[in-house]
């Protein structure tokens, strides 16, 4: 601190500021209550039961079963011995009474039978120092009957008491975390606001005391505070950083030296860095152990973020495209963009998913039914009716289908490189906009994302379009043409809320990042306040039909979104949001470079969402931001933030779908950081280091092209994980059914088509005989009697006497057929059998690949 300008001794506010943390916690503490005790049909009850079913009642009681595996979370006790009290039963019939096995994080605390009707149980369990405390309920699976669920025990009341009545001071890893906020907000502010600046001395005092208050207000409410403001991170948090600040003073010279010969070295550290970033990338793809690649790759990246130093410049008009040259690049990528989401856009993914299906009844209803005019649709998709209506004029012209149905989405996703070159050309510059919207074009998250009926990315293509509107319209000469633009920007964003749930986060980030452009310059606010007004105004107009929908039925609104929320994540280990929402963010910064989504719906299972390449220009890029912070690169890097926001409050992370809104930042960063890596280049000293720019640019982005394409188009569709994942069997199904009703060819057009009926009932199946008619095989009856040529499918995993009922239904001239495999050749996708020659002829031109 007295290195930081800071002339007066601290030792006087350090001794206030202690006695302050010390007179709150112990004040906390004795107004603290740990005892627990509630009732099934508690509000609080879903903070602490985990794996129970819904509140049911008989005469006498409100009761809860649990699944063979449940927890019951402990908060506030934070390493305090804890007296527990269940009321269970466990009614089997006549079944001899299970045990019930109560242990806490791999630690045994009790095992006993549960008696038939309600009993008491008593157990006293050590708690967690650190975080919450689950008691895993673990019993033998029961079934009543005629309920299919797993059942384990029944509870009807729980309470938790402290084993000691009297305690001053709370237990000392809590007592630490809890006094680290003011310590560390004490020099954070004392080292932000010198005390030679005496008009900043009370607003550090305020901050410090309301931290000082909050400590002593976690303490007094142990309950409320273990759930929000669990003891995480321990002993990294504070020990790590109070570390740093010890540490530092001593460090600095070297620091400041090693900075000096990094910037002497300039081009090769900077590439070094670079390298290095990369090598540790694919380490880490190839099975490093992610502690030791992560922070090797922080610091390679600070490597080449230092040495980066003396090509601190985004774009300066030296080193701008030519227009003509810009044009040209964006075209090329926009055909590239397209081509890779509509190449064989039916058959990759080889199946449509139900929720596919589902949103092309949507559509089909909307365009048959005038009547029908939805703003969200919460039975049946679960989503705002944007792409619904998108898809309706499509799906009438072209016909029900796994392509037409895909169109919308892949025309969307077409165009967000374009949107992202758009948004990011006034931020980071031309070349650096053109070389992120390179690698959107080609990335096999977005392509995944695309190629599929799903709204994933429409509201991040309205966002893209918002954001670069606001910029374009905020440096307009004239007020009409900067309201006129701004009213345009704010009703792209709140369109974006039409889209998908991730879309009702745009107008908040169109907020943020329109106050981060205008930053602390009055003028600036002044005379945007007409622009500000028509965005508002605008958003607010385009709004209008949703908000009345959320004032008629918010909760179908948050249905989905509530379902999904981190506070009702099924984990036994974890309850705190706090430690869940970390948890999530920690598998979203190894989404990049370690493992991603492991739903092959969304992405290759487990891959990195990010191709190596991409990547190490990601990570630099995420470098280039922290340094450059006080410039327009730090836009992006807050942009990816608030993408990451639905994700790590969500469960299932990492999910490519919640975090789809982070890649075109994620893209932005990685052109910047190429661009920065070019400038440097350009600016040295030998011509013969300036000549490799090119090959370096084209290597680079030829090797990203290559990789995701291979990951995508040949990679993923024979990988099991992916296509188990889709419908292949009612996908196939209902192509047959279609190609029998629409051929050319007047003999397959005779082809009778029998469908099982549980294949008839599945939504695939009902999208795509949407506008055909198909006849049904239900308990060895056919709905039509046979006369000429006929197929009959059945699902693969049909008994041996449905497939005898099968043949016997068509006749003697029946026989069973060849069906299309599965991808891996392994298997069928169906049991066909048929009668004539032109079963066999539909079955073989429907799929002429797989025969």
């Amino acid at each position: 601190m007295q290195h930081a300008r800071i002339a007066a001794p601290v030792a006087p506010g350090s001794g206030v500021l202690l006695a302050l943390v010390i007179l709150s916690l112990v004040l906390g503490t004795r107004l603290a209550r740990l005892d627990q005790h509630l009732t099934v049909d508690d509000p609080d009850a879903r903070r602490v039961l985990v794996g129970f079913y819904d509140v049911e009642r008989n005469p006498t009681d409100l009761f809860r079963w649990s699944r063979p595996e449940a927890a019951l979370f402990l908060f506030g006790f934070d390493g305090r011995p804890a007296q527990t009290m269940l009321r269970i039963a466990a009614p089997r019939g006549d079944a001899d009474p299970p045990v019930l096995s109560v242990s806490m994080r791999g630690r045994a605390v009790g095992t006993f039978s549960v008696a038939p009707g309600w009993r008491r149980y008593y157990l006293l369990t050590l708690t967690d120092p650190a975080g919450d405390t689950p008691l895993l309920l673990r019993t033998a699976a029961y079934r009543a009957p005629g309920d299919g669920r797993d059942l384990g025990v029944v509870l009807a009341e729980f309470a938790a008491l402290p084993s000691n009545d009297v305690v001053w001071f709370p237990p000392p890893v809590r007592a630490i975390f809890l006094a680290s906020f003011p310590v560390l907000g004490w020099l954070a502010l004392l080292w932000r606001a010198p005390r030679r600046a005496p008009e900043r001395r009370l607003l550090r005092w305020i901050g410090v005391a309301f931290l000082v208050l909050l400590a002593g207000a976690a303490v007094a409410f142990p309950r409320v505070s273990g759930y929000w403001l669990p003891t995480v991170g321990w002993p990294w948090w504070p020990l790590l950083p109070l570390m740093l600040v010890v540490a530092w003073q001593p460090m600095r010279p070297l620091v400041v030296r090693s900075v000096a010969r990094l910037h002497a070295l300039g081009l090769p550290a900077l590439w070094g860095g670079a390298g290095l970033t990369l090598a540790l990338i694919v380490a880490l793809r190839l099975g490093l152990p992610p502690v030791i690649g992560m922070s090797g790759v922080a610091a390679a990246v600070t490597l080449a973020v230092v040495a980066s130093g003396a090509y601190a410049a985004t774009a300066t008009p030296v080193e701008r495209f030519a227009y003509r040259t810009e044009a040209l690049a964006l075209v090329m990528l926009t055909v590239v963009a397209l081509a890779l989401r509509l190449y064989r856009l039916d058959d990759i993914p080889a199946g449509m998913w139900r929720d596919e299906a589902r949103h092309g009844m949507q559509a089909l209803r909307i365009w048959n039914d005038p009547t029908y005019r939805p703003v969200y649709v919460v039975a049946g998709a679960d989503l705002p009716a944007l792409l619904f209506y998108l898809m309706a004029p499509v799906l009438a012209i072209m016909g029900p289908g796994a392509g037409s149905a895909r169109l919308v989405s892949a025309l969307a996703g077409a165009f967000m490189p374009l949107a992202l070159w758009w948004a990011a050309r006034p931020i980071l510059g031309a070349r650096a906009a053109v070389y992120g919207a390179a690698f959107l074009a080609w990335a096999s998250w977005g392509l995944s994302m695309s190629r599929w009926a799903f709204p994933a990315t429409l509201d991040h293509l309205l966002e893209l379009a918002a954001i670069g509107t606001v910029w374009r319209a905020l440096a307009q000469a004239t007020r009409w043409r900067m309201m006129a633009g701004m009213a345009l920007a704010g009703a792209l964003a709140a369109l974006a809320a039409y889209a998908y749930h991730t879309g009702r986060l745009a107008p908040l980030v169109f907020a943020l990042l329109t106050a981060l452009h205008l930053g602390r310059d009055t003028r600036a606010w002044r005379r945007a306040l007409p622009g500000l007004a028509a965005a508002a105004v605008a958003g607010m107009i385009v709004l209008l039909p949703l908000l009345g929908f959320i004032a008629g039925d918010l909760e179908g609104y948050n249905r989905r979104t509530s379902a999904v929320a981190v506070a009702n994540s099924l984990s036994l280990e974890k309850r705190a949001v706090t430690a869940l929402a970390l948890d999530n963010a920690a598998h979203y910064l190894g989404m990049w470079h370690i493992a991603g989504d492991p739903n092959g719906r969304h992405h290759a299972p487990g891959a990195p969402m990010l191709d190596p390449l991409t990547g190490t220009c990601f990570a630099v890029g995420v470098g280039l931001a922290v340094a450059r912070w006080r410039t327009r690169a730090r836009i992006p890097l807050v942009w990816l933030a608030l993408a990451l926001i639905p994700g790590i409050f969500s469960t299932n992370a990492p999910h490519a779908m919640r975090s789809f809104g982070a890649l075109a930042p994620a893209c932005m960063l990685a052109g910047m950081a190429l661009d920065t890596l070019v400038v440097s280049v350009r600016n040295a000293i030998s011509v013969r280091w300036r000549r490799v720019v090119p090959a370096i640019v084209a290597g680079t982005l030829a090797f990203s092209l290559g990789f995701n394409v291979w990951l995508y188009f040949v990679h993923m569709p024979h990988d099991p994980a992916v296509y188990q994942n889709f419908d292949l069997t009612e996908t196939a199904v209902g192509r047959v059914a279609r190609a029998a009703a629409l051929a050319d060819d007047p003999r397959l057009r005779a082809v009778q088509v029998f469908l099982d009926r549980r294949l008839i009932a599945q939504d695939t199946v009902r999208f795509l005989t949407f506008d055909v008619t198909v006849s049904a095989f239900d308990r060895g009856q056919l709905s039509g009697t046979v006369d000429g040529d006929a197929l009959l499918i059945l699902p693969p995993e049909a008994s041996d006497d449905e497939r005898a009922a099968a043949l016997a239904a068509l006749g003697p001239a029946a026989r069973e057929l060849d069906a299309p495999l599965l991808p891996n050749g392994e298997a069928p996708l169906f049991l066909a059998y048929g009668v004539g020659d032109g079963a066999s002829r539909l079955l073989a031109e429907t799929f002429p690949a797989r025969r």
